[in-house]
């Protein structure tokens, strides 16, 4: 078979043939179970971002179509470089599953799904009313409204990544704060000596321009949402990059160089640690990526129709995506995972120190005795990485909590968890009236709370301590709603 996907590097494909080949992956799942459920020929279409098509797609695929019965897989090439189709097939050929997927980027795959030509769309970031404005503008009819992307069942995250800024490997630059990231990026600074480094020249790069990856730093960085405009201003020494394997290993090969990649793509090259503008340190680690603590951590999507039920084959690969299962096959495969992990035992005192240091720092001086409040709440005691977050504007949790609420309630009743207390603590942003934000953290832990005890979660406790302990800047905007949660610490029981 002739590479067909040579737009994301030789060494992408060798991963998509290995994944349809297998067992590595597989390695301690259940054994395959015979399904009747679909139909013999059943297809599902997949269209939008790359990192998901080619990261993600070929892993699940390949485990579905095994635990289903069909155990003969396939790749083939597409009409172009950035489409594939994965075929898999019983032991007698006479039940088929197609996997169809088309990579051109998170914009490319709206359209399709409105369409009704492809039943999954694929975004490494949530919809957007301008995704539907641009179909709305090529005449497309009945297209939904953003509200109707945003119902339960239709908005799924699927699995999370961070932007990784990388080095060479043996680099002596540990830490860029974000400012000395935009003077790099922008073409203010030329030389590592001017942060800290060794008297050599910077050279920077970049991932294409359409990969949703390129779009996050010049968001969260650069202050620059649009793309084109945000490729203008760059300074870099080669053209962008549309290998995210070609980026890592040019990065990770020359001493001078910087780019950035998704966390899963950084390879032999060394992932920097990020300095906020308001002076916390983050390492790009999974934990952080999973607690949404990291300042370039992402979420990725898969959206389903809001107007029209999903076909059978459709339903089952995404359930099986949320899985357990599923997500323990695509951490196997290299990615940011859904399932609640544990942090270590030195980040409570990490957690504790930076409350202390914001009773003077920011817009709000954040009372003693609300800090003194999560260091009780919080003792002997382990953070989850479960963080309840809320749509915006709302008290609704969003997508992601939505499905956490159950994955957490699962833990909790596992046989490991038995003799533990889940401790719900909620924070809110330090804008506005200060009793009014302590008084939102309570209610939506207590609320968060409800929800589990509804679903069977004894020994559950709950309680707020306002703006305490952020975990990301509380200036005007931007990433300050990351502030508005409810967190997850569990601690063993005395006696238990």
């Amino acid at each position: 078979m002739m590479p067909f996907g040579m737009s994301f590097g030789q060494s992408s494909f060798i991963r998509l043939a290995a994944f349809a080949g297998v067992a590595g992956v597989l390695a301690g799942l259940p054994a395959p179970a015979r399904s009747q459920s679909l139909p013999n020929d059943a297809t599902v279409r997949l269209a939008g971002a790359n990192t998901v098509g080619v990261g993600m797609i070929p892993p699940w695929a390949t485990a579905w179509s095994r635990k289903i019965g069909l155990p003969a897989i396939r790749t083939e090439p597409g009409q172009d470089n950035e489409e594939f189709t994965m075929l898999a097939e019983g032991a007698e050929g006479a039940r088929k599953l197609r996997i169809e997927v088309k990579f051109h980027g998170t914009p490319t795959g709206t359209e399709p799904l409105i369409r009704g030509q492809a039943d999954m769309w694929m975004t490494v970031r949530p919809a957007r009313e301008s995704d539907l404005e641009a179909v709305r503008r090529r005449n497309v009819p009945n297209v939904p409204s953003l509200s109707q992307f945003q119902a339960p069942g239709v908005e799924n995250v699927v699995a999370l990544d961070a932007v990784a800024v990388i080095v060479h490997p043996a680099h002596p630059v540990r830490k860029l704060s974000m400012a000395q990231m935009r003077d790099i990026f922008l073409g203010r600074v030329t030389n590592w000596s001017a942060v800290g480094g060794p008297n050599l020249p910077i050279a920077v790069y970049a991932p294409d321009p359409s990969f949703g990856t390129f779009e996050a730093l010049c968001t969260g960085v650069l202050n620059i949402p649009n793309s084109q405009q945000c490729l203008a201003q760059l300074k870099l020494a080669a053209p962008p990059f549309k290998s995210v394997d070609d980026l890592s290993d040019t990065v990770s090969g020359a001493p001078g160089a910087i780019g950035w990649v998704g966390i899963v793509a950084k390879r032999n090259a060394r992932a920097v640690q990020i300095e906020t503008d308001c002076g916390s340190i983050h390492d790009a680690d999974a934990f952080g990526v999973k607690a949404e603590e990291y300042p370039l951590a992402r979420r990725y999507y898969i959206y389903v129709s809001p107007t029209r039920p999903p076909t059978l084959a459709t339903a089952e690969f995404l359930k099986y995506m949320l899985s357990t299962e599923g997500q323990t096959v695509l951490r196997e495969s290299g990615g940011v995972d859904l399932l609640p992990g544990v942090s270590s035992d030195d980040y409570a005192p990490g957690r504790l120190d930076v409350a202390g240091n914001a009773l003077d720092g920011g817009h709000t001086r954040i009372r003693a005795t609300d800090v003194q409040a999560f260091e009780d709440a919080i003792q002997d005691a382990n953070r989850l990485s479960v963080t309840f977050r809320f749509r915006e504007g709302m008290d609704a949790l969003d997508a992601r909590a939505e499905a956490d609420l159950g994955r957490l309630a699962a833990l909790m009743q596992a046989p490991a968890y038995a003799k533990s207390q889940l401790m719900l603590i909620g924070f809110s942003a330090a804008r506005g009236d200060y009793n009014a934000n302590r008084t939102l953290s309570r209610d939506r832990a207590a609320a968060v709370r409800e929800r589990l005890v509804a679903m069977g979660v004894k020994n559950v406790a709950s309680t707020g301590v306002g703006p305490a302990s952020p975990v990301a800047c509380n200036g005007e905007g931007g990433t300050a709603t990351l502030n508005q949660r409810v967190e997850a610490w569990v601690r063993k029981i005395p006696g238990g």
